[in-house]
């Protein structure tokens, strides 16, 4: 491969932006990859190298690179002229739809990203509850609000007792009161968690959680663990509220409060929910929405973007082809039979390994320990032995995180050709690595 192009082109942009990129999480070492096409499962950059995307938008491109059906539907949708600042009935309809698949929520507000969703969350739980602060569980990353952006992907020597979690700025600039504020709980571990709530009650307005740790791979919470903090939210006056940015139709069509079968007080959904546009949504109880609707309440929510048309002509395309199509079971499928030839790959090149994942979701971990929290994953794979895998998927023109503890996802144009197109890749990037590990 050659990368000619794209090192010129950050040569020119660093000039104008910051390490050449808008989002950190998109540099690479010696230089960003800057792409000019995408197309089904396929991303083709500058210099013309093509790739398997294995990120697909951080799970947001569920349907595919410049599917012509969705992009056909938008168009359909979008030819009233309105764009912004308005409500139409398209804002009533998609509302509407959202609900159908989301049966536990009984409200919904759109919104643009998952920060702000997350933001007005936490501003309605203060409102409903009348208490200040917000726990979250460490290693989990809830968008980059001050608040929220605590413990997440913390440095493990400074992180203190799983039974007390210290609480750690996730960056530097964040406002130290609110980080001080933030409670720190540990996934999958219900006993302490309880203890830590307990201890804090008279000061947690709610309980952020993904109910499925997918930003640091895929770690599936126990039931007992969700059912327990249901249970104990409820006795505490804590709103228990689900980040289903990622887990919303991929582990479920309703999320993951769906696949468990228990209902928070209030969600976020985002990602998938477009197909790659900007929109995130808020849902939950009526009543806690009432702290939002005037003459009921006094609970600010604003936003001149919030309910953007085209945005709401995305998420009814989306929504349409989700059903029509067969999406969810498409990607379990698919997802199932990666993950069953990566245990094989494993197996054969007898290194310690597992993929984790569901619905299109999934990560590498490279240990033969389970793998059900953050401090699991940080300590126990091996992290050496990931980077020499995805180099070597990497030069064999697959599009990956570098990142061992950030997550991956396929899309509905992912075929089973696509994914025996993967396997083989990975067979031969699994022999190198080895290689390498060992030094043979």
């Amino acid at each position: 491969m050659e990368f000619n192009h794209s090192k010129a082109l950050y040569e020119s942009a660093k000039e104008s932006v910051p390490a050449g990129v808008h989002s950190n999480s998109r540099y690479r070492n010696p230089h960003p990859i800057y792409f000019k096409k995408g197309e089904g499962p396929w991303i083709t950059d500058v210099d013309g190298n093509s790739y398997l995307d294995c990120i697909m938008g951080n799970g947001a491109i569920i349907l595919g690179h410049n599917n012509p059906d969705f992009n056909e539907r938008v168009s359909d949708y979008t030819t009233t002229g309105i764009v912004t600042g308005l409500e139409t009935e398209l804002s009533i309809k998609a509302a509407e739809k959202f609900l159908t698949f989301v049966p536990t929520a009984e409200k919904v507000r759109y919104t643009n990203t998952g920060t702000e969703a997350i933001m007005h969350a936490m501003l309605m739980a203060r409102t409903y509850t009348g208490k200040n602060d917000v726990a979250v569980v460490e290693g989990a990353f809830n968008g980059w609000h001050d608040a929220v952006l605590v413990s997440t992907w913390p440095d493990l020597n400074k992180a203190g007792e799983k039974t007390s979690p210290n609480t750690l700025p996730g960056s530097p600039g964040l406002m130290e009161d609110a980080v001080n504020s933030t409670l720190v709980i540990p996934f999958n571990d219900l006993e302490i968690a309880e203890q830590l709530l307990t201890e804090n009650k008279d000061r947690i307005a709610a309980l952020i959680l993904e109910p499925v740790m997918i930003d640091i791979g895929y770690i599936p919470a126990k039931r007992e663990y969700l059912q327990g903090l249901r249970d104990i939210c409820y006795r505490l006056n804590i709103l228990l509220i689900f980040d289903e940015l990622l887990t919303g139709f991929r582990v479920s069509p309703g999320g993951a409060q769906t696949l468990y079968g228990i209902t928070p007080d209030l969600s976020t959904f985002g990602k998938a929910i477009s197909n790659g546009y900007m929109l995130a949504a808020v849902a939950g109880r009526t009543d806690v929405f009432d702290t939002v609707t005037p003459g009921k309440g006094s609970c600010s929510f604003v936003g001149t973007y919030n309910g953007h048309q085209i945005s709401l002509a995305a998420t009814m395309a989306f929504m349409e082809m989700y059903e029509e199509k067969n999406v969810f079971q498409t990607l379990v499928d698919r997802t199932d039979a990666l993950i069953a030839k990566f245990d094989q790959l494993a197996a054969k090149h007898k290194i310690p390994g597992r993929m984790q994942g569901r619905g299109g979701h999934f990560h590498w971990y490279f240990t033969d320990k389970e793998i059900g929290d953050y401090r699991d994953a940080a300590i126990n794979s091996d992290k050496k032995l990931y980077g020499e895998f995805i180099q070597e998927l990497f030069k064999q023109g697959v599009y990956c995180s570098p990142n061992y503890l950030l997550h991956h996802a396929i899309s509905l144009a992912h075929t089973e050709e696509h994914i025996e197109i993967l396997v083989s890749r990975m067979d031969h990037s699994l022999a190198k690595a080895l290689e390498v590990k060992t030094g043979s």
